[in-house]
């Protein structure tokens, strides 16, 4: 059937061109039959090759498939990576910024996703900038590069894979809707990926027109516009983690205050345990008279000091059974829903927590 066509081709192609006809009016009717162009224009060549007698030349480098794999697989991977991570970041603004009274957060645990998605981000978002550039400067010296099949083909399963996310976003939407069960937060995480999915989709879409020379111009000029208001919001996204997470110096005192919360929660378990316990060494219900006294109670001499400054904890007894325990802490606690009564929130600097050696510490 294949060779059939191809002959009903080529012999229409010979008696058109013995009537004088144009190949680029032959080019226009026969595309606009539904024969693909670049079966069009084989036939062509081959008329001009029996007339000419001699086989049309082939251009140096063309069909550098594996390379135009590699840019484009790269270039989507980088896509995938940052537009997922802004996703997920943008998701955890509008928990932070629309806290639902049913559903915790913890900062801590926010701060540390924070920071994974600005990684990703930073790494992934300039290496798609740069490869894109590459691509198009290499189809300004070579614009055949634009009808490359490899970028056809991954372009169209990345046109699949966003038309999926906003398929399974509306009907996301439209399940909870019919639910009835629609909240501030769900709108705007559901229009955060709408709104990622349909740039990227649309971009993509008219970048399958791009297969002549004359539409490099166009293909500059929309990815240009594409890559500015990706960087735009790129941008503002990453200050705005920034601002949450805070930088990485405050960060380190940060995760020090963390770890001296949990040298004070381990100093009091131990205290606990030492005045609960009986035996022949420790008197019943005393408290030690100094922390060095609790080696042997499930606790070690580096979680006794403060690992940044390398000062002891302060350790006071009250009476025989209530102390005091202290630390100098870089900030204040930040509170949140599921922690708003804890025991162990603190102030910047100094801070002494009032214990009972009778009763288990509170966490």
């Amino acid at each position: 059937m294949q060779q059939k066509q191809s002959a009903e081709l080529t012999n229409f192609m010979e008696a058109a061109k013995a009537k004088g006809i144009s190949d680029e009016f032959l080019t226009a009717l026969l595309t606009n039959q539904g024969w693909p162009k670049d079966e069009v224009f084989a036939a062509l060549g081959g008329y001009w090759e029996r007339a000419a007698g001699v086989a049309v030349p082939q251009r140096a480098g063309r069909g550098e498939s594996s390379r135009d794999a590699f840019l484009y697989l790269l270039s989507f991977a980088t896509l995938a990576t940052w537009a997922c991570a802004l996703g997920s970041m943008l998701f955890q603004f509008i928990e932070y910024w629309f806290p639902d009274p049913v559903v915790s957060l913890h900062v801590n645990n926010l701060r540390s996703v924070v920071t994974w998605q600005m990684a990703s981000i930073a790494v992934a978002f300039p290496i798609f900038l740069l490869v894109m550039r590459t691509i198009l400067t290499e189809a300004r010296n070579q614009p055949e590069r634009l009808q490359s099949g490899v970028r056809k083909w991954l372009t169209y399963i990345a046109l699949l894979l966003t038309a999926g996310g906003l398929i399974g976003d509306l009907i996301c939407f439209l399940d909870y809707f019919l639910k009835g069960e629609l909240t501030v937060r769900f709108l705007l995480k559901a229009l955060v990926v709408l709104l990622i999915c349909a740039a990227i989709f649309l971009y993509y879409l008219a970048s399958l027109g791009w297969d002549k020379q004359s539409d490099l111009a166009r293909a500059q000029s929309r990815s240009l516009k594409f890559g500015a208001g990706s960087a735009a919001i790129v941008i503002a996204a990453f200050y705005v983690g920034l601002g949450l997470a805070g930088t990485p110096l405050a960060q380190r005192h940060l995760e020090a205050d963390t770890r001296r919360v949990q040298d004070l929660r381990a100093i009091a378990t131990s205290i606990h345990s030492r005045f609960t316990r009986t035996d022949t060494a420790v008197s019943a219900k005393s408290l030690p008279s100094s922390l060095t006294e609790l080696e042997g109670y499930g606790i070690n001499s580096s979680q006794m000091k403060d690992l940044e400054t390398g000062k002891p904890y302060e350790y006071r007894p009250r009476t025989s059974t209530a102390y005091e325990i202290c630390a100098a802490f870089s900030a204040a606690s930040e509170r949140d829903q599921i922690l708003a009564t804890s025991f162990w929130y603190h102030g910047k600097g100094g801070t002494c927590f009032a214990l009972d050696a009778s009763l288990q510490p509170a966490w």
